[in-house]
């Protein structure tokens, strides 16, 4: 008896671990099946999705690229949310625990200014919450600009990946710029773990130890070499920079974009 009641109390505790693994959300993964550079077949898009669940991952926005530059935007949205449709039946199908919410992960462009000056921009879950990129070599304040620019229509900026940036390479206090204007600066587990180079990881480093860095995501391209799974970095992010922080990254402030209501 005394046995059993044991038992129980571990199942229980696994249990409540899991449940509170589960609440983490990843803002940033390019898991729809055939639209990018990210999964390639759905049984790729199903296998990222299985790795997230794995890892604690509860919620998960699918971003793939978005460039209003190429002639076919308004079909390519299409073509990203038939997919989107077709990847949520394919997990409930599946019985895989995991929620997909839309977005995109925007260029930034002289193209998505003026698309957005004439029509709504696809925001993560439906909200005005965008995750946006730069091109890579792009100037502070040629950045600041387009980004004020945005911001002045009425949306609300996620940051993707600004320590890969040339600007955050030589000189990472210049993404403060970012965070004063109430940009959220998401940060890739990539960078967290190294894997992008020593200039892209300390720039990381600056970032969560100023306490700048708004969310953490995967940023994750595949099943097998960029992975959706973060249990490594939800790792080094509790060991280095503590649990709340973790918390705050990986659950809180994702959770708040997310669970923003369509069009807030």
């Amino acid at each position: 008896m005394g046995n059993m009641a044991m038992e129980d109390k571990v199942m229980e505790a696994m249990e409540m671990k899991r449940k509170q693994r589960s609440r983490r959300i990843d803002l940033h993964m390019h898991i729809l099946p055939g639209v990018d550079d990210g999964a390639e077949t759905m049984e790729d898009a199903v296998e990222m999705a299985e790795i997230s669940v794995r890892s604690g991952i509860g919620t998960v926005a699918a971003t793939p690229h978005g460039d209003f530059s190429r002639w076919d935007a308004i079909e390519y949205i299409r073509l990203c949310f038939a997919k989107l449709d077709a990847l949520r039946s394919e997990l409930a199908r599946r019985k895989i625990p995991l929620k997909v919410v839309g977005g995109m992960e925007l260029l930034v462009n002289e193209a998505l200014i003026k698309w957005a000056r004439e029509n709504r921009l696809p925001g993560i879950n439906g909200s005005r919450w965008l995750l946006v990129e730069f091109y890579f070599d792009i100037s502070l304040s040629r950045a600041l600009r387009m980004a004020d620019e945005l911001a002045a229509l009425g949306y609300r900026l996620i940051l993707a990946h600004p320590e890969r940036y040339g600007l955050a390479r030589r000189s990472p206090e210049d993404l403060r710029a970012f965070y004063d204007r109430n940009i959220i600066l998401q940060v890739n587990k990539g960078s967290i773990l190294q894997e992008f180079g020593r200039k892209a990881f300390r720039a990381a480093d600056w970032m969560l130890s100023a306490g700048i860095a708004g969310a953490v995501a995967s940023d994750a391209h595949d099943p097998v070499l960029r992975t959706p799974d973060m249990e490594d970095a939800a790792e080094v992010l509790e060991m280095y920079y503590g649990r709340d922080a973790a918390e705050v990254l990986m659950e809180r402030n994702p959770g708040r974009i997310v669970e923003s209501a369509p069009g807030a």
